[in-house]
């Protein structure tokens, strides 16, 4: 890669590094605060797993002995109402910062959310087939796609999702190498430590793909997690998580992405909401059932299959926040090696489209974000961008395979 091309890509490769360092910069400003570090998203499991250690794991979701426990880790009492709302055995992962106060915590956590989303990025792109001499072009997809608005939500929030990202990232690098048990089963793990939710659409595309040992390591690994939530919290516990869930959100459904966030910010919250909610989730599922099923027949459309899949994953969630849009990141550098293997000269029009696609999304997860902020009201811009994103790359993989190989070894392992 000569000329333009390189230019182009580190250009890419800075403004990456930049809204990377521009997030370490909010960090900053925001970690010295203590009230607000210890009312992030983060405050609720930190409290959770040490009620935990404490020998209190049956009152994890009971919500004010949790609002209690928060208020004397130094949270405001005006701010206490950051309940637990993931599933038991997630809090194991938590149990070493509750060896530190809150603050402290969610400064390790943060960091640590931050540094999956950076490995599974990595993984993706050394998973992923790319042209010769594809470097500049490779360090700045990952950049980029690292340094989307979702990274940056998640690291101020302390959120869950370094997790969900990392177990899709290594379940892409297994199916690279046919080794579906082990996909399944990571994306379970991975996903469903705390975010089982954003794992629908995928579910429905390996039902679509009739790949049953990767649906027999999904199985496994969420009969693993059931079992470990069992260890933990007991049968009661289990039953005390399903009766959080069930309870009115923490978050109003206005402020929501997906499908429920575009239903619910314009119409607001109610029973029409609802339904128009689990109607758009249940043609989101269909349509990654049949990318599916398309992948299955052409193994060489695994990458714009999966991409599709995940982005129609999100679509379906009926919680979904800016930093969920993080499990977008390992799979659209995934497909950004496979648009670059088939393109004649790069930029082509499909990556570059597919790019800008990433940059747009991020700005308007910003645009969202401050309406939220500011007053809950106007039409959330996310969901649009991703029924773009989710069903146009679907309807490209479902309706188009002309001119590509087919077969799986058509896709060169990554190297």
């Amino acid at each position: 890669m000569t000329g333009r091309p390189r230019l182009i890509c580190w250009l890419l490769a800075g403004l990456g590094v930049l809204v990377l360092v521009t997030y370490v910069h909010d960090w900053a400003l925001v970690a010295p605060q203590t009230s607000l570090t210890r009312t992030s998203d983060f405050a609720g499991t930190y409290v959770a797993a040490t009620l935990w250690r404490e020998g209190r794991g049956s009152q994890i979701y009971d919500l004010p002995v949790e609002e209690q426990a928060l208020r004397d880790t130094g949270a405001p009492a005006d701010h206490s109402d950051i309940p637990f709302e993931n599933p038991p055995s997630g809090l194991l992962l938590a149990l070493p910062t509750t060896l530190v106060d809150g603050g402290a915590a969610w400064a390790l956590w943060s960091w640590l959310q931050l540094l999956l989303v950076a490995a599974a990025v990595a993984l993706a792109a050394r998973a992923a087939p790319w042209p010769a001499r594809a470097g500049p072009l490779r360090v700045a997809a990952c950049l980029v796609a690292v340094a989307g608005t979702g990274t940056g939500l998640l690291f101020l929030e302390g959120q869950w999702d370094g997790f969900a990202v990392l177990g899709l990232a290594a379940a892409y690098w297994m199916w690279r190498r046919d080794r579906s048990f082990a996909a399944g089963l990571l994306v379970a793990l991975g996903i469903g430590i705390a975010k089982p939710h954003l794992a629908l659409g995928l579910a429905a595309f390996v039902i679509g793909r009739r790949d049953w040992r990767a649906l027999a390591g999904a199985l496994t690994g969420a009969a693993a997690l059931l079992l470990a939530s069992v260890a933990a919290v007991g049968v009661g516990g289990v039953e005390s998580y399903v009766g959080a869930l069930l309870q009115p959100s923490n978050s109003p459904v206005r402020e929501m992405l997906g499908f429920s966030g575009l239903f619910g910010s314009s119409l607001g919250p109610g029973r029409l909401t609802d339904l128009l909610t689990i109607a758009g989730g249940a043609a989101a599922m269909v349509a990654a059932f049949w990318v599916g099923a398309r992948s299955r027949l052409r193994p060489a459309l695994l990458e714009p299959a999966l991409f599709a899949a995940t982005a129609l994953s999100l679509l379906a969630s009926p919680h979904l926040l800016g930093h969920d849009l993080t499990l977008l990141a390992p799979v659209l550098v995934a497909l950004l090696g496979w648009l670059a293997v088939r393109a004649h000269d790069w930029p082509d029009p499909a990556s570059a489209a597919l790019l800008g696609g990433w940059i747009v999304l991020s700005a308007l997860a910003l645009v969202d974000l401050a309406g939220q902020q500011a007053a809950g009201a106007g039409i959330r811009l996310v969901p649009l961008a991703l029924i773009c994103l989710g069903f146009g790359t679907a309807a490209a993989v479902i309706r188009d395979s002309g001119g590509l190989p087919s077969g799986a070894g058509a896709v060169a392992g990554g190297g």
